[in-house]
């Protein structure tokens, strides 16, 4: 009695590893077929397997070694022998650890039915993935249904120039005036960079987030955009809007003091609700990824050299140039604190280094000052004003 007793005790044993998602075992590799397009996919490998009468449950694991945009596909045959939906797979996703305890980020369990095909797109990090497959036990059909699932993965690597960076203490330290490139995915749902200005200077925020595979996999919804100083202090925030089915974009024009400034892209949350809290990012249901670009645009104010009287009511003004600037505007007043009738005399190109103002009143005094700006994507940006100098006109 007692040994009947170990054998079934065994035999169910058996039976409830069998139909554990593989935690106790090495999963079996499937193939990883490279694309250069993810929209095109009608070349995938595929792997098959056999899948007999009885319940059923597998664990295959597949490995990208450069973050990409992945597909991953399943077709069945499985089904029951007279009713073409019972007896099927209905279970059917992705994990991103061995035990299949935790769904790469916009998974959901799937049921597979006979004589169809599901796919699933991912936005996934370089690193190892798993797909768990099975008949319910529970099924009362399942073992009375058998067929083939054919399993296919493919995979569109991206060149990042920035990675990995999940977190502040990792955050990328990228250059002013270069765009870079990260990446939002089911593992790194934030990316953070850091830049450093060394005086005063206006800037600009431009972050964009491209998706190839639309809408219809990855809904675009909100993407928060966070700028700090490197004390924690809030700078800035804004949320990249929806320009296509597949991009996002915006920008944020901010002026800054000499120091490190750490910037977040949030890609699976956003700033939401009625109550906005500037400080936080609240968690939704939104999971915003792909391929991010982001660019700090930078114009430093230029420096004021001199005033000099030339012709008759003419004061010639002299000043440095500044990296990146595509023109100046002079300003002038007699005002010292340029509170009303301001003047501005507009010089293009980036090297010019002199102007003239004309026409103005012999004996009087004149408050001069100067800002540079450059426009990039239809849109200025314009440095602070330097500091002003005074001069009397004599002539």
């Amino acid at each position: 009695m007692k040994r009947t007793c170990y054998l079934l005790a065994g035999m169910l044993m058996t039976l409830f590893v069998c139909l554990l998602p593989g935690k106790a075992f090495a999963a079996e590799a499937i193939k990883v077929t490279p694309v250069a397009d993810i929209t095109d996919v009608q070349t995938v490998s595929s792997t098959d397997f056999e899948v007999g009468t009885g319940p059923y449950s597998k664990v295959v694991q597949f490995t990208i070694t450069k973050p990409s945009y992945v597909y991953v596909s399943a077709y069945s045959t499985i089904q029951n022998a007279y009713y073409d939906n019972l007896g099927n797979i209905r279970h059917f996703s992705v994990y991103s650890d061995a035990n299949c305890s935790n769904l790469v980020n916009n998974d959901v369990d799937q049921e597979v039915y006979g004589d169809h095909k599901v796919s699933k797109y991912f936005c996934l990090d370089a690193g190892t993935y798993w797909v768990h497959f099975a008949k319910d036990s529970k099924d009362n059909y399942a073992s009375e249904s058998s067929g083939q699932f054919r399993l296919s993965v493919a995979a569109q690597s991206v060149n990042l120039t920035a990675t990995k960076n999940g977190s502040r203490a990792r955050a990328k330290a990228i250059p002013t005036d270069k765009t870079v490139t990260g990446f939002l995915s089911s593992s790194t749902r934030t990316s953070w960079f850091k830049f450093t200005v060394t005086e005063g200077t206006a800037a600009r925020v431009s972050a964009s987030l491209e998706n190839p595979m639309g809408v219809s996999s990855f809904p675009l919804s909100t993407t928060g955009v966070t700028v700090y100083k490197s004390t924690n202090k809030l700078i800035t925030y804004f949320n990249l809007t929806d320009q296509t089915y597949y991009q996002t974009a915006a920008s944020s024009d901010m002026t800054l003091s000499a120091g490190t400034y750490y910037i977040a892209v949030t890609g699976n949350e956003s700033y939401g609700g009625n109550g906005w809290d500037k400080d936080k990012l609240s968690k939704n249901k939104n999971r915003n990824m792909g391929e991010l670009n982001l660019r700090i645009t930078v114009m430093k104010r230029p420096t004021l050299s001199k005033l000099a009287n030339t012709k008759s009511k003419k004061v010639q003004v002299t000043f440095k140039p500044v990296a990146g600037a595509k023109g100046y505007e002079v300003q002038y007043s007699t005002d010292s604190k340029f509170r009303k009738g301001n003047k501005v005399v507009k010089v293009n190109g980036g090297k010019a280094t002199k102007a003239t103002i004309s026409k103005l009143t012999k004996k009087k005094t004149y408050y001069v000052r100067v800002r540079a700006f450059r426009t990039e994507d239809g849109k200025t940006l314009t440095s602070g004003w330097s500091t002003s100098k005074k001069i009397k006109v004599k002539k």
